[in-house]
């Protein structure tokens, strides 16, 4: 891993680079596919983060990953907030992620003359895919910044700020949905 120059810019980029490597899925493929690879890396670091205080056989692992921070126990002490933090964007992120297939499935099962709330819930589906994969962009990049122990950070709040709201809306439609149903 290495840390990237974090920016907006930088994660609007990756993002591009993303959807152009997957302009052959649908919408909700392509944010599945980015979570999906993003788990990889990040549940990897979570487990051992986890598990270091008390497993040599985690701090042994870590070393072979190249992931220094998780080495030494003052290095995460010291950066355990921002830990804590990509955690929840993490969780908010999966949560949006989760109501963007809940949609996708009930349109596929009523139609939308039927439960009009899905008509305009889903034609925002690919700006939530949007915002869902630079958000993960941007938790990678931090998450990078972390482990290497980079000087560079990635700002966060804007993406968490702008998936709060998306989660929100999502709830929303889905709510009104189901009355329509």
């Amino acid at each position: 891993m290495s840390c990237k120059q974090p920016s907006e810019v930088t994660a609007h980029k990756t993002t591009l680079a993303i959807l152009n490597n997957l302009s052959h899925y649908d919408w909700e493929a392509k944010a599945v596919l980015t979570l999906s690879a993003f788990a990889l890396e990040f549940g990897e670091f979570w487990l051992l983060e986890q598990h270091l205080p008390t497993d040599p056989l985690a701090k042994s692992v870590a070393f072979l990953k190249r992931v220094p921070i998780l080495t030494k126990p003052a290095a995460i002490q010291k950066h355990r907030q921002a830990i804590t933090e990509l955690n929840s964007l993490v969780k908010i992120t999966v949560q949006v992620l989760e109501f963007i297939l809940e949609l996708d499935n009930l349109n596929e099962r009523y139609d939308t003359k039927v439960v009009p709330a899905l008509e305009v819930a889903v034609e925002q589906i690919p700006v939530d895919v949007y915002w869902t994969i630079i958000t993960i962009a941007a938790i990678v990049t931090q998450l990078d910044c972390l482990v290497t122990e980079s000087e560079h950070k990635q700002e966060l709040s804007h993406y968490g700020q702008k998936i709060n709201i998306i989660l929100s809306r999502l709830r929303k439609h889905i709510t009104l949905a189901r009355q329509q149903i």
